[in-house]
């Protein structure tokens, strides 16, 4: 099969789900007062987005690219389970993934701010996101643990999704070259060759001398890609 990144596949998975999502907020009152309901929907929902959570991270792994940066060798050389404890350990360092923080929105109701890998810092946890132990936990056990299904638990993991999907730089020049997702007004100004090759000039965001403002926007996320202060200035492109 070719690459589910760049054919879109890995962002039309996430698509859909999304819409299943959207598509129930009739059913449930989507506010952040309400994070705690719980439901079937969202066991079944929580389960599908954790599984592609797994699937997206393990694909990941796969890519050369990595092995480029320092601590990648040591943990490819070893023999732990690629498990959640491994992607933590592989990707944060690259993609500040526990700093990375979303809007949610849908209709008139804004249900807030999270960083869906936030959880990556908590030792309280594990290190690891609450949403992804529930999903487990409702994965192995759905009679014993289903009402850990919640509101918040689904649209965190979802949210934790929509990030691997926006920043991981095959996905990304999907998007770019693709679909009407990541915006930006130097995006209008710059050749798609020259937006692509900046952007991969960081694994975080954009680079400071762009000096523009870049969103990731679907009808229920929203991020604002972060300025990486630490690439070099884009002379070539008449900024910086």
């Amino acid at each position: 099969m070719d690459n589910p990144f760049s054919r879109g596949l890995a962002w039309y998975r996430y698509k859909r789900l999304q819409d299943e999502f959207i598509d129930a907020t009739q059913y449930f009152p989507f506010e952040q007062k309400h994070e705690t309901i719980w439901s079937e929907f969202f066991s079944d929902l929580l389960t599908k987005v954790g599984g592609s959570v797994d699937g997206f991270f393990r694909k990941m792994l796969e890519d050369s690219r990595f092995d480029s940066f320092s601590h990648v060798p040591a943990l490819k050389s070893g023999d732990r389970p690629r498990d959640i404890n491994y992607f933590r350990d592989f990707f944060d360092p690259i993609y500040q993934l526990s700093t990375v923080e979303v809007k949610t929105a849908y209709g008139l109701t804004f249900y807030g701010t999270c960083r869906p890998f936030e959880g990556f810092l908590d030792p309280q946890n594990d290190k690891i996101p609450k949403w992804w132990n529930s999903y487990n936990h409702v994965k192995h056990g759905w009679y014993e643990n289903i009402e850990e299904a919640t509101l918040k638990n689904t649209v965190e993991a979802l949210a934790g999704l929509f990030v691997l999907n926006v920043l991981h730089k095959e996905s990304q020049e999907y998007l770019i070259k693709y679909q009407d997702v990541i915006t930006g007004e130097f995006l209008d100004k710059m050749p798609q060759y020259m937006v692509l090759e900046a952007f991969n000039r960081s694994m975080i965001g954009i680079p400071r001398a762009l000096n523009q403002t870049c969103i990731a926007r679907t009808p229920l996320f929203m991020h604002t890609f972060r300025v990486d202060e630490h690439v070099n200035p884009l002379s070539k492109y008449g900024v910086g």
